[in-house]
């Protein structure tokens, strides 16, 4: 009981000192009841060391596939696909994408996932302020946050640069559990000399001229996101991320064509970047009904989870699986991925040890990785719930 109250004021002393460095830093947040928008498990009091080869092998990957992305050969392999789905290139990226990798035994990176809408950089860089710890790209800060913006507003197509007017978009922004990260970007925007606005994205107005999208709609295939397909289709707004980089980069179908052979014999003159991505994959496949038995009977070794789903939703570890969810899950878009388990660490707080699982995730702008943070958490996937868990900063050392 005194461990368990111990640790209720140590997250509790945690999450108010955060509390205090923004309001510090931002006085507009003074006015928001940020104790009602952050929980006593978004932030770990411990931070995870990793060797700097950990955060060259990101950046070796990340390159990689922005080579891949760039290339003309790459667009042409997929260009019937875009017209299909009626995905136009907008000409910009995607600002605060991540990059999401499990650790193998051999200190080897394993990716997980790529996001287009990730959550948590700016808190997060504000995380390692609050703390004094170095940041992994030492350079970094978030202006460079604004300068991506205006490089967005400018591969899209216009140079303004001045008044530039911001809308933050989501599903019902006020009620998602990081709508304190809005109200950050929010700020940072304003000292920016944006106009700006959080949105619920079925109210989003054509007199903006840069959304950050945080609405995980990622085509815009849903009755209430057609008026977003058409402003984007139609280039009234720039987007950012939009439906074009996710299919270029984050779709989970990317992770199953670029683990075939098949795949790469359509590329000439990519043998480094196919050494690369490879060596950081695991094996995935599509859940189909004509591999469902072979599947079934590998499931303790595999991982199942929808293709344009996000986070954990619906994610399913293939030894707790039923047969009559899988059953199920055959008639799904779904993916199969090698099961790697999440590297464990252990840290020790006031002599009580602590062994926690964590995955990592690289904030990436094009081809350069910004911000590195990890997710400390025990059970099937990570969740923002574990005593002594949530996002931590990262040392390379």
């Amino acid at each position: 009981q005194w461990h368990f109250e111990q640790l209720q004021r140590m997250r509790f002393c945690l999450k108010n000192k955060m509390i205090a460095h923004l309001q510090s830093q931002f006085s507009d947040l003074q006015m928001h009841p940020l104790a009602d928008q952050i929980s006593e498990q978004l932030l770990s009091p411990f931070q995870v060391e990793l060797p700097k080869s950990v955060l060259t092998q990101a950046q070796d990957f990340v390159q990689a596939t922005f080579d891949l992305r760039q290339s003309e050969q790459y667009l042409q392999h997929y260009q019937t696909q875009l017209s299909d789905k009626n995905i136009i290139d907008p000409g910009n990226h995607a600002i605060m994408m991540s990059y999401d990798f499990h650790l193998d035994e051999t200190q080897t990176l394993k990716l997980i996932e790529i996001n287009t809408n990730a959550a948590f950089l700016a808190m997060g860089y504000e995380m390692y302020r609050m703390r004094g710890l170095p940041l992994p790209v030492a350079d970094f800060t978030m202006a460079e946050i604004r300068d991506c913006i205006l490089n967005e507003m400018q591969q899209w197509g216009s140079d303004k640069r001045q008044g530039l007017r911001v809308s933050i978009i989501d599903d019902n922004p006020q009620a998602q559990r990081l709508f304190v990260e809005f109200l950050l970007y929010q700020s940072y925007f304003k000292i920016w000399g944006f106009d700006v606005s959080i949105d619920d994205y079925r109210e989003l107005s054509e007199n903006v001229d840069f959304v950050y999208n945080r609405f995980t709609d990622f085509y815009f295939t849903q009755e209430s996101s057609l008026h977003l397909k058409k402003m984007y289709c139609e280039k009234q707004i720039c987007f950012s991320p939009n439906p074009f980089e996710y299919f270029m980069l984050a779709d989970k179908q990317r992770l199953i064509d670029w683990v075939d052979p098949q795949f790469w014999s359509a590329f000439t003159d990519f043998d480094k970047q196919k050494n690369i991505i490879q060596k950081h994959l695991l094996s995935t496949a599509e859940l189909t009904k004509e591999n469902a038995e072979e599947l079934w009977s590998q499931r303790k070794n595999l991982f199942f989870k929808p293709k344009q789903a996000f986070g954990s939703k619906q994610s399913y570890k293939g030894s707790s699986i039923s047969r009559r969810l899988f059953d199920e899950l055959t008639s799904q878009s779904i993916v199969a991925q090698q099961y790697l388990q999440a590297p464990e660490m252990t840290f020790n707080l006031n002599q009580q040890e602590f062994k926690l699982k964590y995955d990592l995730r690289f904030y990436v702008y094009q081809n350069r990785v910004q911000l590195v943070l990890a997710r400390l958490y025990n059970g099937q996937v990570t969740n923002l719930q574990t005593p002594m868990g949530g996002f931590a900063p990262v040392v390379f050392v």
